[in-house]
């Protein structure tokens, strides 16, 4: 995400995707507390991959002690400084041009802002090494989440909104959204639901390594190679290839208490919830065209389950079960 630097109080201003300076508090994103500045004095926005200032103003905005013609859009440099109404005490230095992103930012002991982000791709597990949190974007309602990793109801999911501050590890984070208009995200809407998916997993004899492969007939296949959330995601597919076989209808089939799963696997419960958010997490990246990639593993109050409809399991060289929908 782009972000200015005030070169008075060396305050770092991050760029939304349409950006307003001004003094009209409540109608602006940056204010700026002089009577000579106009209510909405200043645009800076992303068009076409680049970012551009624009002056709306009666006093006039400066791009590098050059006035700018009004309602004309000017690219902006790295380098670049800025100001208002003539008055260079509060200048605006471009100091990056990135494009606009959902963030997280880190705060420093005062509060403020620093120059350390992390960008959101629709799933983090944070902090990395050791993840207590996890992050994601719910495409249903188009709202960031936050849910903890020691929570195994599913049910504690706090909404992040502009500004709200997280601890991770420690450290406060805030999060600043793009504002990327909608009609700009939609041009990548999945194409595929999940129903449309065969799942492949291969398991050594040991049970020791998970393999798991994603195909579509029109598509490519997807391998998601050897990974240890792999085996959590098997286990979940035999629950419900033995409910299939019990008469079991397929809405309501492989539903499994977390509480068994931790018994199942021998793990505890906070292990569990890293292996299910890596799961997610995979299937939310590598799946990109897929409608709600990460409720593969679908998850309800204390329950969880494998929602593929159509899938194989090998162990070793031998199948071992498979869907009564698996497409040739």
């Amino acid at each position: 995400m782009a972000y200015l630097i005030n070169k008075h109080t060396n305050k770092y201003c991050f760029l939304y995707a349409h950006h307003s300076f001004g003094r009209f508090q409540y109608s602006v994103d940056t204010l700026v507390n002089d009577l000579s500045v106009s209510k909405i004095h200043t645009i800076i926005e992303w068009l076409n991959g680049k970012w551009y200032i624009r002056d709306l103003s009666l006093n006039g905005t400066w791009l590098n002690h050059k006035r700018l013609v009004k309602d004309d859009s000017e690219e902006l440099s790295i380098g670049d400084k800025i100001y208002f109404a003539g008055n260079s005490e509060v200048t605006y230095v471009v100091k990056d041009l990135s494009a606009p992103a959902d963030q997280l930012i880190k705060l420093d002991d005062e509060q403020s802002k620093t120059a350390e982000t992390i960008k959101l791709n629709h799933y983090h597990l944070l902090p990395e090494q050791q993840p207590d949190s996890v992050v994601v974007f719910e495409q249903s309602s188009g709202q960031w989440l936050l849910e903890s990793l020691h929570d195994d109801e599913f049910t504690i999911r706090e909404v992040l909104e502009d500004h709200s501050i997280i601890t991770l590890g420690g450290e406060q984070w805030m999060f600043i959204s793009s504002h990327l208009e909608v009609a700009t995200q939609m041009s990548s809407v999945p194409q595929l639901y999940i129903s449309d998916l065969d799942f492949i997993f291969n398991l050594s004899l040991d049970e020791e390594t998970s393999a798991l492969k994603v195909q579509h007939h029109n598509n490519k296949d997807f391998d998601l190679h050897v990974r240890c959330h792999h085996y959590l995601t098997l286990n979940l597919a035999r629950y419900r290839a033995l409910d299939a076989k019990k008469g079991v209808l397929p809405a309501n089939q492989g539903w499994v208490n977390t509480e068994q799963l931790v018994k199942d696997l021998g793990v505890d419960m906070r292990y569990l919830n890293i292996q299910i958010h890596r799961a997610r997490k995979q299937f939310s990246e590598v799946l990109t065209n897929v409608h709600d990639a990460e409720n593969i593993i679908e998850r309800q109050l204390r329950k969880v389950r494998f929602a593929g409809a159509s899938f194989m399991i090998y162990k070793g060289c031998e199948l071992e079960s498979a869907s009564d929908v698996v497409r040739a």
